[in-house]
């Protein structure tokens, strides 16, 4: 169960954490993918949500109760079940989303902290204290075109992402990717751009984003992901026939996959045969 899954995950996560206090770069990725697994579960929870509810209302306007027949009746009784039970899957979805998301902010926190000596040791005064001993004033986010510091520029783009900040994250993202396009990051950063216009409703963008990563980066290990998230932009479009093509797509091109099995589910909710 989807819920299971992300409870196993959960629990794994306080291990490294507290090992020797110390944040290393996998980590923080790993804790990113664990976010977006989580964020990934919540919205097919919710969507599971709202078909169940449509049904259960269509049902109820139906005949009077006393005329219904037993399979109906059934039927009804099932729903309730089912709608009581991805309320609760949801909630604890959402509880779990929100613990990742403080301890992902802690951690870019203490990362952020950490490189902050690094760089202080290494480059000795700061640049911006003045003559008589102060400080410029600060002024949020790094609006420099040059950094060595890529692991700081992603990290803070995704805790971005991660609090719903989605301008910002784009602004990070693809500071980063112009900085750092051959990185083993970049194709990552260019989905996340995708994720932040699709949560933002922009959906023209969102595809412009993920035919990005899969021109630029085809053999990445977000392709599958892209591809998928291409469909559900097609789907919240009203594009129906392209979204069914692009989830027949992924079906057959990433069987076996995640993915494939969500898109698998998305047909046979449109009523689409595999």
């Amino acid at each position: 169960m989807a819920t299971q899954r992300s409870a196993l995950m959960l629990g794994l996560i306080p291990a490294w954490v507290l090992l020797s206090g110390c944040v290393m770069p996998d980590q923080m990725s790993q804790l990113q993918k664990d976010i977006a697994d989580v964020r990934h579960q919540l919205h097919e929870l919710q969507r599971e949500q709202g078909e169940a509810l449509e049904k259960l209302a269509a049902m109820e306007v139906a005949p009077d109760p006393e005329e219904q027949d037993l399979a109906t009746r059934e039927d009804m009784a099932e729903l309730i079940f089912r709608v009581d039970q991805v309320a609760r899957d949801t909630a604890i979805a959402g509880a779990q989303l929100n613990e990742m998301t403080r301890r992902f902010d802690r951690l870019t926190d203490e990362l952020g902290r950490t490189q902050e000596l690094v760089r202080g040791r290494d480059r000795g005064p700061s640049p911006g204290a003045g003559t008589d001993g102060g400080t410029f004033p600060p002024s949020g986010r790094r609006t420099s075109t040059t950094t060595t510091d890529p692991d700081g520029l992603y990290n803070t783009a995704y805790a971005d992402f991660s609090k719903g900040n989605y301008e910002l994250a784009i602004s990070g993202f693809e500071e980063y990717l112009q900085q750092f396009p051959g990185t083993t990051k970049a194709d990552n950063a260019l989905y996340w751009v995708g994720e932040c216009n699709f949560s933002q409703g922009n959906f023209a963008e969102a595809l412009r984003s993920f035919d990005r990563l899969l021109e630029q980066y085809p053999g990445s290990d977000r392709a599958a992901s892209g591809n998928l998230k291409k469909a559900l932009t097609f789907l919240e479009q009203n594009q129906v026939d392209q979204a069914i093509v692009q989830l027949q797509y992924v079906v057959s091109t990433y069987a076996g996959t995640d993915e494939a099995r969500v898109a698998r589910d998305k047909l046979t909710s449109l009523g689409v045969s595999i």
